[in-house]
């Protein structure tokens, strides 16, 4: 039987050296420290918002502000090498009488520049670390009416992630420093230099207020491996008998949603199951070899489906898919091995064993009785890979399994098992897995969440719209 990969503890040490651990101060990350990534990773755009409180001089008193942030992340990187945030820019909107206190006394016109500072607050369970990030606001007019949006952008500094599995980026309240950009002297020669500008004010201290999520978007950090690791990857590093390895770390996936579709070409049939949720899933590295892979159960509620038999008769049939040990067990093992595809993506590769059963049969509307173990005759194996991250989505398939014969079909002397195998079994159907981690997205609002984060609505337009555009 497949067994279930338990979370096992590792010692401090073993993690410091596979460079889970900064060897100094326990920290997640460097700033430079790191090799470069032999080749980019593909990238996501990340976002989010925040309020803040800022304590502006007397007579003006705290201010909440609205502060947006949008970067470009990585989707991935390696242990042990850098990556890099970019297109990092922070917007914020504010209130003209706070932009017009520091403009000259009197002025009701100008422009503002300045610098704000903040930090990227970095963390992987526990650990965590922050990354200061500069920021430049350009000169920026003051308009003759309303609040005034200023555009901080800059550079994040490159990163060196020493840790394995998945980081999360939040942001912090920033610190603002704001000066009016001195006015040019009409009078004054062509190249005559501009007014000195006035001393900037002290630093506004920004503080984040509470109870809102703050993150920014999460990287997926593999183990480095070589060629000989990658290739022993599969399914048998994540669903063989052996015992788990005695050096092994483990972190938690979350709550994690699995939908998935059935196409058996014989019957010219598309079975959808109801979204099922994964059990005890985990991601787990192998500390000595490098090698990375997932696991988990799920349990699958039977799908009701129609087609024609033969290609006239209409059949509606429930159709159950279980684990090799169903009349024990409704659990099914899922599980897999990771790998860098060509792509530079994150790829799944695993074969999974279940069982088909059938049920609740209507011939022509009229119920015919298939006995209660109605079943095939050995296990549907399914050989599944496709694009998945652990922490937010995945897109595995097998595009061509067989479906077997069944056995024990009817009911007192009236024997079907003929008739399902002769209209069913076969070759060339298609499986279709897709799951999504329901941690994946932490906006408040669920319709700010970045596309393919959420799973689809079952049975809506848009999620047959959606699976239509989805690359495979």
């Amino acid at each position: 039987m497949p067994r279930r990969v338990r979370p096992r503890s590792v010692t401090v040490t073993a993690l410091a050296a596979a460079g889970l651990l900064s060897a100094a101060n326990g920290a997640l990350t460097g700033v430079g420290s790191a090799a470069p990534a032999p080749a980019a990773p593909p990238e996501k755009t990340a976002t989010a918002s925040v309020s803040v409180t800022c304590p502006f001089a007397d007579p003006l008193g705290p201010r909440k502000l609205t502060v947006e942030t949008s970067a470009t992340l990585p989707s991935q990187a390696k242990s042990g090498t850098s990556a890099t945030i970019s297109k990092y820019s922070v917007q914020l909107s504010l209130p003209r009488d706070v932009a017009l206190s520091l403009l000259p006394a009197g002025a009701t016109s100008g422009s503002l520049q300045g610098a704000v500072q903040l930090a990227l607050a970095v963390h992987q369970g526990e650990r965590s670390d922050k990354i200061p990030v500069p920021l430049t606001v350009a000169p920026t007019p003051v308009p003759e009416t309303g609040d005034v949006t200023l555009t901080a952008t800059g550079d994040v500094p490159e990163i060196a992630i020493n840790t394995v599995g998945s980081v999360t980026f939040d942001v912090t309240a920033p610190s603002l420093t704001l000066t009016a950009v001195p006015a040019s002297d009409p009078a004054a020669a062509p190249d005559a230099p501009a007014t000195p500008a006035a001393p900037p004010a002290p630093p506004i201290a920004c503080t984040l207020d509470p109870d809102q999520q703050a993150t920014l978007g999460t990287i997926l950090v593999q183990p480095t491996a070589g060629p000989e690791q990658k290739a022993a990857l599969g399914a048998a590093a994540a669903l063989e008998d052996e015992p788990p390895p005695a050096n092994e770390y483990t972190v938690p996936l979350g709550l994690i949603t699995v939908f998935t579709k059935s196409t058996i070409k014989r019957l010219g049939a598309t079975v959808v199951s109801d979204p099922a949720l994964l059990i005890n899933g985990f991601f787990s590295v192998d500390l000595d070899t490098g090698g990375s892979r997932v696991s988990g159960s799920a349990v699958f509620k039977p799908a009701t489906t129609t087609f024609l038999a033969f290609g006239f008769v209409p059949v509606t049939a429930t159709v159950e898919f279980l684990p090799e040990d169903y009349l024990n067990s409704k659990m099914i093992e899922i599980g897999g091995g990771l790998y860098t595809g060509d792509d530079n993506e994150i790829w799944l590769s695993t074969q999974l064993n279940v069982m088909g059963r059938v049920s609740g049969v209507k011939i022509n509307g009229v119920p015919v009785d298939v006995g209660p173990d109605c079943v095939t005759a050995k296990s549907i194996t399914l050989h599944v890979s496709g694009h998945y991250d652990p922490f937010t989505t995945g897109h595995i398939k097998d595009p061509n399994f067989t479906l077997p014969e069944f056995r024990d079909c009817g009911s007192g002397s009236q024997d079907l098992t003929k008739l399902l195998s002769g209209m069913s079994s076969g070759e060339g159907n298609e499986a279709k897995i897709d799951t999504y981690n329901l941690n994946g997205c932490t906006e408040p609002d669920h319709t700010k969440c970045p596309e393919d984060t959420l799973p689809p609505k079952q049975g809506s337009p848009a999620a047959a719209a959606k699976a239509a555009a989805k690359p495979r």
